[in-house]
């Protein structure tokens, strides 16, 4: 399986991530991907580079993943995954990932389309709320929060 350099890295030591949360008309924007489970989806976002901030990671993440960059909002929750934790984990032994939600908007126009996609990323799409559990989203253990947009802890520790 091909693994991104950024994959390594967080064997290593934890990873900073940055996610974008954006709701339009009960739908939530999603980064499609696809390997031998099938279709999966996470918020768009990634890696917090060395000496760059949240806000420069999150605008460069959200530019390279959806083609423009989005706004950077308040943090709504900060999760953790340690693969080693999860059987069922498709993820490499020793990652373990920091990842900030940031609450932001998108702008009403053309389609979001990756400019620079993550390895196995194949599409943008808006995913009714309503139907999160039908798709395999991750993180799995937030759907209900997601599907009524409250989140009621800022740090929901490691799940998967």
């Amino acid at each position: 399986m091909l693994r991104p350099a950024w994959l390594e890295t967080a064997m290593t030591s934890p990873r900073v991530s940055v996610r974008a949360v954006v709701i339009r008309e009960d739908h939530l924007l999603l980064s499609q991907y696809k390997d031998d489970r099938g279709y999966w989806y996470v918020t768009p976002g990634g890696g917090v580079e060395s000496g760059e901030t949240l806000e420069e990671a999150f605008a460069r993440e959200t530019y390279e993943e959806l083609g423009r960059p989005l706004p950077f909002g308040e943090i709504l929750f900060v999760r953790e995954i340690i693969a080693d934790r999860h059987v069922d984990s498709a993820l490499p032994a020793g990652f373990h990932q920091i990842e900030l939600y940031i609450e932001s908007k998108a702008s009403k126009g053309p389609d979001y389309h990756p400019i620079v996609p993550d390895p196995a990323q194949i599409a943008v799409v808006w995913h009714p709320l309503q139907e999160l559990d039908q798709i395999l989203f991750f993180p799995k253990g937030m759907v209900e929060e997601f599907q009524n947009q409250s989140w009621p802890k800022r740090y929901y520790g490691d799940m998967r």
